[in-house]
């Protein structure tokens, strides 16, 4: 709990609780943390400071939505089942000041990614659930922290040479997604690159946001407020 994302989220979570949190709605959209699996009190103790500032801000009054990512699975025994949080897996949609919203992590944006595409297919599957519990809690926190330091650093390499490419995948799935459903607004994260897009569908104007990472030098959240989306940096 002592990096530097961790508190700067922190920090976060507690200027929100001294603002309006009756008023607050919070999407967290998944990789939240190294690693989350099932209901064990390994992680509820570990990530203890961040646990109790989202407590805090559920019983203040706030709506908390988690979606879950690739490294918080099956978490819905602790955040949804103690903490009143709404978990879900994947997108989903939300009205929001006159505008339909889909949130979701973004795992199913990269289709090149076959390998991951089988660890979902595996991770997801409901017999693989119970496991999660079943294995010790201790024993899944030294594997998030191996795989955790192994990941940043794969991912920052990738990054940096298929950003473009990354940007294109996020746009076409934007354009995806609204042919399913559609929708003003689509925010996704995973892909680890920030992307604001804007496309017109007839009359109607839609906008897509990647979340980015939070290892560059600026730690950005998106606000949306009325029917205004706009970019702030925290510290």
């Amino acid at each position: 709990m002592q990096e530097r994302n961790s508190q700067i989220l922190l920090r976060f979570l507690h200027s929100l609780l001294e603002k309006n949190p009756a008023q607050t709605q919070l999407f967290l959209l998944g990789d939240i943390f190294d690693l989350w699996i099932g209901g064990h009190a390994v992680f509820a103790r570990k990530f203890q400071p961040l646990v109790d500032a989202l407590r805090d801000l559920k019983k203040a009054g706030a709506r908390i939505v988690y979606i879950e990512g690739n490294h918080d699975v099956h978490i819905e025994t602790f955040w949804r089942d103690r903490l009143g949080v709404e978990v879900y897996v994947e997108a989903q949609y939300f009205e929001l000041n006159g505008q339909v919203l889909r949130v979701e992590h973004g795992d199913l944006i990269n289709l090149e990614d076959k390998a991951y595409l089988r660890y979902r297919s595996v991770i997801r599957h409901p017999w693989v659930k119970p496991l999660g519990n079943l294995v010790p809690g201790r024993v899944w926190d030294e594997i998030g922290n191996y795989a955790s330091r192994k990941s940043r650093a794969r991912s920052q390499v990738y990054r940096t040479r298929n950003e473009d490419k990354l940007v294109t995948m996020i746009r076409h799935h934007a354009h995806r997604a609204y042919d399913e459903r559609p929708f003003d607004l689509i925010i996704s994260g995973h892909m680890h690159v920030h992307d604001d897009y804007q496309f017109q569908v007839g009359t109607r104007r839609v906008r897509s946001y990647n979340l980015g990472s939070w290892y560059g030098e600026e730690v950005k959240v998106l606000k949306l407020s009325g029917t205004e989306v706009r970019w702030v940096v925290i510290r």
